[in-house]
């Protein structure tokens, strides 16, 4: 019995560990943006869209879009706001190169995940104007457009 509580108190300062080192991880990348954001005012916001129209999709069928790289480059800009994901460009002609993942519900296996080999969109944005990015997966393909 005694070793129990021993292996309880040694996964809480893991799990303790751990989330500190998140927090200060997240902490850094949000500082990254908004030192990125003071030297670029003018830059335009986008979000990721959500891929589920409502809470029970989002359950049952899960999918996100993967942001691999902007301009050739790994995203420097890429943060969370609250719930969700959003990253940042400069005024002008961009390339996004993302990847897309969905999975359902199986009827003799447990779960049938469709991945999507990563492509290229090229996108052009305005100052200080937000946008979605996202994956209409009726049509199979990547949507970008002005948030009104």
């Amino acid at each position: 019995m005694k070793s129990f509580y021993i292996y309880i108190i040694v996964m809480a300062v893991v799990m303790g560990g751990y989330s500190i080192i998140l927090l200060k991880m997240t902490n850094k990348r949000k500082k990254g943006v908004q030192e990125w954001l003071m030297q670029n005012p003018k830059a335009a916001k986008v979000y990721i869209g959500s891929t589920s129209s409502n809470l029970l999709s989002y359950i049952l069928t899960p999918s996100s879009i993967s942001l691999i790289a902007i301009d050739n480059e790994k995203p420097k800009t890429f943060t969370m706001e609250g719930t969700k994901q959003v990253f940042y460009l400069t005024p002008g002609k961009h390339t996004i190169t993302s990847s897309f993942q969905k999975s359902r519900p199986g009827i003799l296996s447990k779960r049938v995940i469709t991945e999507y080999e990563p492509t290229t969109q090229e996108v052009e944005v305005e100052a200080e104007k937000t946008y979605i990015y996202s994956f209409d997966k009726k049509n199979e393909q990547y949507t970008f457009t002005e948030k009104n």
